[in-house]
């Protein structure tokens, strides 16, 4: 779950159709070429997006893959439905982003102007910019994982950048103190940033497929 056109999407589907396994991948709603605005949904539409394919395509033994906003979403389906989930992987994972990592960073200024509706534009790079509503948050407190008290004991694999500037490396280690992934390992990539798109990242992620 990335940008469903973007480099490492591009490179798992090459990878699967050469292994001859069944890939999917795909845009949540509000991002890449799926429709809707991005400040329109949370974490709690995006994770329906996810049930709702699987579940309409009856897939099962799923190697699950999520990056960034995906790997959270990965996370909180394979905690919600164990039994799906063969193997679990999480690129640069940012589990409760929205709380974490935006929320307490954001000034009072900002919060306030969330609250009354309003969205908030934060560029990133002079091409890019993260967007955030007041629907994010709300629709996303249901599917934080520091508030479940539920268990997949399916080997999870979680790849980080040291290089990261998003999602620190080390974001990920208060997983290591909770029950919620039993069988968890922890790889950092001392060149990789939170793309995880260059070949060495690229080829170690296939190391666990």
């Amino acid at each position: 779950m990335s940008n469903m056109s973007g480099k490492k999407s591009n490179f798992l589907r090459n990878f699967c159709l050469k292994k001859d396994y069944s890939f999917l991948s795909f845009d949540f709603r509000g991002h890449g070429k799926s429709s809707g605005k991005i400040t329109e949904f949370g974490v709690d539409d995006w994770f329906k997006d996810l049930n709702n394919i699987i579940n309409n395509l009856k897939i099962k033994n799923i190697i699950l893959i999520g990056s960034s906003l995906g790997g959270w979403i990965a996370m909180s389906y394979a905690l919600t439905y164990p039994r799906k989930v063969t193997k679990l992987i999480g690129l640069a994972p940012a589990p409760d982003f929205t709380e974490r990592l935006i929320w307490k960073k954001l000034n009072k200024k900002d919060r306030e102007s969330i609250r009354s509706g309003k969205v908030i534009e934060k560029k990133i790079t002079k091409d890019f910019s993260y967007f955030y509503s007041k629907e994010l948050f709300k629709r996303s407190k249901n599917k934080l994982i520091n508030r479940s008290n539920k268990i997949y004991k399916g080997e999870t694999v979680v790849l980080s950048g040291f290089k990261d500037k998003s999602v620190p490396f080390e974001y990920n280690n208060n997983l290591l103190k909770t029950s919620h992934f039993q069988n968890l390992k922890f790889i950092t990539l001392k060149n990789s940033d939170h793309s995880l798109s260059d070949q060495n990242s690229l080829k170690t992620i296939l190391k666990f497929i």
